[in-house]
């Protein structure tokens, strides 16, 4: 019952998401602007006020805690996400966007934007946040970000005037703005003063100001009275880390926290059973297994790859780890976008075997395959939430002689070590989803050379299609690009995709009010606890 409830919500869900994404980012003309408004519900002033708890303080406990507030840093998740830092553009859960530090954009020429600014920010220091301090930040990203070259590498930033800032990208590129939300505004120059301080001393423009941080483990931070937007509802936040699954949920038992930014299979059933919370879900995504060519002689034979692939029981992957709430995948997209392919791959173990035995690769004594030596073991880089997964994978190929050794490592580890690529295959959460960017997504994966092609993926033919995609201003013809590059991307197999689904929800006691519906596990302004 629950595997047909999630496919019917979810494709309802995912086909509104497009027409939505149509509305407020896209265009097919190459004259575009943008001054979308938020999608908030927020009650009235009023009625909010007359609600509220005297103490407005929210916890939460989440297993993806910053162990920086530097923006650039790779390893500063959730600064955004609690209102700590901003970004010009903020990315909604349904794929699309809408202003944030930025007030509008409109693009002049194919390859020139133009961002406005909202008027009278400032920076926790007093700084203004002019276009001179955004154009700063911006080219800070493009020096010490190591996610900057695949978004924004290349791009010029002009000032115009104070609250104007044009960017010059190397060719067209109908959908550049997507690629903002990515990077928070920083105050550059004190970034440059402070050195290493920065990581803990950041001068950002958020409405939450840390006062107290441990890296990877605390933020405590309280409402700044200078920000320039909304004001917010909530005095102080407190988020701490909480990497046990079951201990997350007995702490939203017992009220010792207000939200769980992650939940997982198991406690989703326990949250949704109990009248006390509310648990929101985004619209689904591709959960992969990363393949790594560059670093394993084995994974760069495509066989190899294929015959993984083939292995794989996806119905038991959905109906045993993800308890039915999720749906077979497709490709890299989830399944139901007018952008997605519709035909996956089926579990064939006899013709797995087959591809393993005609590449050499021979069963021993023990039932693990060997070449010219050496044993087919993999290692497997894994962390909490994704672990039950990791070891339903690592049973499976064992059935085809293939070795899985398990190494888990702590959440927010596990982004650098896919940089560094120090692993041979990974349960790693950078997955397919709903997107108003599509070029930008697939380039970001697929595209020779890139940081975030985490497993050295290169196909020249899939390349020059997303070349052709970033490019292009018709919606169609993006749609039928993106289809393409699947088709290909799916028969050389980088990327081994396992199931749709919504795996990074969130839970909140129903006294916490404000969520704003197409930002469920980001913190707002308009968020407060009720009586």
């Amino acid at each position: 019952m629950k595997l047909n409830r999630f496919e019917l919500r979810s494709y309802t869900a995912l086909i509104l998401a497009c027409m939505l994404m149509v509305l407020s980012a896209c265009s097919s003309s190459p004259k575009q602007s943008g001054t979308a408004a938020p999608s908030a519900e927020p009650a009235a002033a009023g009625a909010a006020s007359s609600d509220m708890a005297k103490e407005q303080v929210l916890k939460y406990v989440t297993l993806n805690m910053p162990r920086s507030l530097d923006p650039v840093h790779i390893d500063a998740q959730r600064i955004t996400s609690d209102g700590v830092a901003e970004p010009l553009v903020m990315l909604n859960d349904d794929g699309s966007i809408r202003p944030w530090l930025a007030k509008s954009w409109k693009n002049i020429e194919p390859t020139l934007w133009e961002v406005e600014l909202q008027p009278n920010v400032k920076f926790w220091s007093g700084a203004a946040m002019d276009a001179a301090a955004v154009k700063a930040a911006l080219e800070r990203h493009q020096k010490l970000n190591k996610r900057a070259p695949s978004q924004i590498g290349g791009v010029e930033f002009i000032v115009k005037d104070g609250l104007h800032l044009q960017m010059k990208t190397a060719k067209p590129d109908p959908n550049f703005i997507f690629k903002l939300n990515g990077f928070a505004i920083h105050n550059a120059a004190e970034a440059d003063k402070l050195g290493d301080k920065f990581n803990t001393q950041a001068d950002l423009t958020g409405f939450m100001k840390p006062v107290q941080f441990t890296p990877g483990e605390l933020l405590i931070a309280e409402a700044f009275p200078g920000y320039w937007g909304e004001k917010p509802k909530l005095q102080r936040l407190e988020a701490r880390l909480g990497s046990d699954a079951q201990g997350r949920l007995l702490a939203l038992k017992n009220g010792d926290a207000d939200a769980d930014m992650n939940v997982e299979v198991e406690q989703r059933v326990s949250y949704e059973k109990d009248s006390k919370f509310a648990t929101y879900f985004p619209i689904g995504q591709t959960t992969n297994l990363w393949l790594n060519m560059k670093k394993v002689p084995a994974l760069q034979d495509k066989n190899v790859r294929i015959a993984l692939n083939l292995a794989l029981d996806r119905k038991e992957l959905i109906d045993g780890v993800s308890r039915g709430f999720a749906s077979k995948a497709t490709g890299h997209f989830p399944a139901g976008l007018p952008y997605a392919i519709s035909t996956g791959a089926e579990m064939d173990k006899a013709k797995a075997e087959k591809l393993l035995d005609d590449a050499g690769w021979k069963k021993g004594a023990d039932g693990i395959r060997a070449k010219d030596g050496q044993k087919l073991k993999l290692k497997m880089l894994t962390y909490s939430v994704f672990q039950p997964l990791a070891v339903a994978l690592q049973s499976q190929l064992k059935g085809i002689g293939v070795d899985i050794e398990l190494n888990p490592v702590e959440t927010t580890a596990s982004n650098q070590m896919m940089l560094d690529g120090n692993f041979d295959t990974a349960t790693y959460c950078s997955c397919g989803t709903a997107t108003g960017d599509l070029g930008g997504q697939l380039y970001s994966y697929y595209y020779t050379g890139v940081a975030s092609n985490y497993g050295g993926y290169s196909n020249p033919e899939v390349d020059k299609l997303i070349n052709q995609l970033t490019s292009e201003f018709d919606s169609n013809k993006q749609n039928e690009l993106a289809k393409q590059i699947q088709t290909i991307v799916q028969e050389d197999v980088p990327i081994i995709y396992l199931f749709n689904n919504t795996r990074w929800g969130a839970a909140y006691n129903k006294k916490v009010k404000g969520i704003d519906k197409n930002l469920q596990t980001r913190i707002v302004p308009g968020m407060y606890i009720s009586k």
